[in-house]
C-alpha cells in the first residue's frame, strides 16, 4: 500500500521540531506500508523526518499559491512515474496546504484523509478564522473521505466550525508516544528535592506559564523542599523578569529546548508534571508524562479529560491560580500515592505506536 503524506507543519531552519507529532504518526505505520511525504523544502536544511519515509521534495518557483499548487502537480506527476498511483493521500493538518492536497485528490481520484492537531477550531479561536480561511477549510474538507483528529473534542469543534466536515466520517486517531524511549523508572530520592517538571512553549495565551509562576511564588513563601524545571522551545522574558525579580532563581530553573531523550530522563527524576493550559487538543506532553509513570496535574481544557483521570492526574481549572497553589502544595507531599506501573500501563493502550499504527492500517484498508 502506498500512502503519499502531505504535512501542512514542517521542520523548518528556525522551528526544527515543527510538527514533529505529524511524524510520530508516519513512523507508528512501520514498514507495513510505503510512506512517501511530499511538501516543499528549504534548500540546504535537512530536517529529521519519520525514519521509514521517503522524503519527496516539492520545488515552486515562486512563492505564491497558484505557483506552489502548480509545483505540487509537477511533483506528483513524478512521484507518480517513479512509485505508481498512491492509495490514499493523507494531509496532516488542514491549513495551509489543504487546499493543495483537495486539488490532487480530486484530480487524481485518489481518497483523502485529513488529520487535524491545531487548535484554530476551538471556541475561544474560532473568531479569528478570516473569510480566507473558511474557505480553504470548505474546500478541504469537502474533498476529504475521511477526517480524523487527536481527540474527541476537536473532532466536535471542527464539525462546528466547517459544515462540510460535519458531513464525513470522523474517527479519533490520537497522539503517539516513543514508548521505548518513554519508559518506568523510579527516580532517585536521595537528594530530598522534589521537582516538578513543565514542557511548552511557555507562551501565555495557551499554556498560562505567568499563571504557573504565581502559583509557585506562592508555593515558595510556604516550603523550600521543590523546584520546577521548565523545558521551551522558545524565550519567554516577562516569565524570565517574573523569576528574577521574585527571587525564585533557586526554585524555577529555565532549562530552554531539550532533546525526547532529555525530555524523558526528566520526567522519570521528577514526582509531578504540570500543565496550566487555558486550552490544549490532546498534549502529547502529558501522554509522554504517563508513559514514564508519572502523574500530572492538568487542566480540563480540549480533549485532556479523554485521557487523564483519576489514577493519574489532579484536575484544577483554567485559571484559576489559588487551587493550582493548593493543588501543588497537595501533591508535593503526595505524589507518591499514584501507581507508575498502572498509568504508564493504560497510556500504552492510548498511545504506543503499536495501537495508533494498527488504527491507521485499519483506516487506510476501509478507504
Amino acid at each position: 500500500m502506498l500512502i503519499v503524506h502531505i504535512p501542512s507543519w514542517f521542520p523548518i531552519p528556525e522551528k526544527p521540531l515543527n510538527g514533529n507529532f505529524i511524524f510520530r504518526h508516519i513512523e507508528s505505520l512501520g514498514e507495513r506500508v510505503r510512506s512517501v511525504i511530499l511538501h516543499h523544502v528549504h534548500d540546504g536544511f535537512t530536517p529529521e523526518i519519520a525514519h521509514n519515509a521517503t522524503l519527496f521534495p516539492v520545488k515552486p518557483k515562486r512563492s505564491d499559491k497558484l505557483a506552489l499548487i502548480r509545483a505540487y502537480d509537477t511533483a506528483f506527476d513524478e512521484l507518480v512515474r517513479q512509485y505508481g498511483r498512491p492509495d490514499i493521500l493523507h494531509l496532516h493538518v488542514a491549513l495551509p496546504l489543504g487546499p493543495v492536497a483537495a486539488h490532487l485528490s480530486r484530480k487524481y481520484h485518489v481518497p483523502l484523509i485529513v488529520s487535524e492537531h491545531w487548535t484554530g477550531y476551538l471556541p475561544m479561536n474560532r473568531p479569528n478564522l478570516t473569510l480566507l480561511e473558511r474557505l480553504m477549510l470548505r474546500r478541504t474538507f469537502s474533498a476529504a473521505s475521511q477526517i480524523t483528529a487527536v481527540s474527541q473534542n476537536l473532532l466536535d469543534n471542527i464539525a462546528l466550525t466547517v459544515p462540510a466536515a460535519a458531513r464525513k466520517t470522523r474517527t479519533v486517531v490520537g497522539n503517539v508516544v516513543n514508548t521505548a524511549l518513554f519508559s518506568l523508572k523510579e527516580r532517585d530520592l536521595s537528594d530530598g528535592k522534589k521537582r516538578i517538571l513543565h514542557v511548552s512553549t511557555i507562551e501565555n495565551k495557551a499554556k498560562n506559564i505567568m499563571g504557573i509562576l504565581h502559583a509557585i511564588r506562592q508555593v515558595a513563601s510556604q516550603r523550600t523542599d521543590f523546584e520546577l524545571n521548565i523545558i521551551h522551545d522558545y524565550q519567554n522574558e516577562e516569565a524570565e523578569r517574573f523569576v528574577t525579580e521574585n527571587g525564585l532563581s533557586d526554585t524555577v530553573h529555565f532549562l530552554g529546548r531539550r532533546t525526547p531523550a532529555e525530555i524523558a530522563a526528566q520526567l522519570r527524576q521528577s514526582d509531578f508534571f504540570l500543565l496550566f493550559s487555558n486550552y490544549e487538543n490532546q498534549p502529547c506532553v502529558l501522554l509522554e508524562s504517563f508513559c514514564t509513570g508519572t502523574p500530572v496535574i492538568t487542566t480540563p481544557v480540549g480533549g485532556i479529560l479523554e485521557i487523564a483521570n483519576e489514577g493519574n492526574a489532579v484536575i484544577v481549572n483554567p485559571k484559576d491560580e489559588t487551587q493550582l497553589t493548593e493543588t501543588v502544595n497537595f501533591m508535593l507531599d503526595n505524589s507518591q500515592q499514584f501507581a507508575p506501573a498502572e498509568i504508564r500501563r493504560n497510556a500504552l493502550e492510548l498511545c504506543s505506536p503499536e495501537v495508533i499504527g494498527k488504527k491507521w492500517l485499519d483506516l487506510y484498508s476501509r478507504l
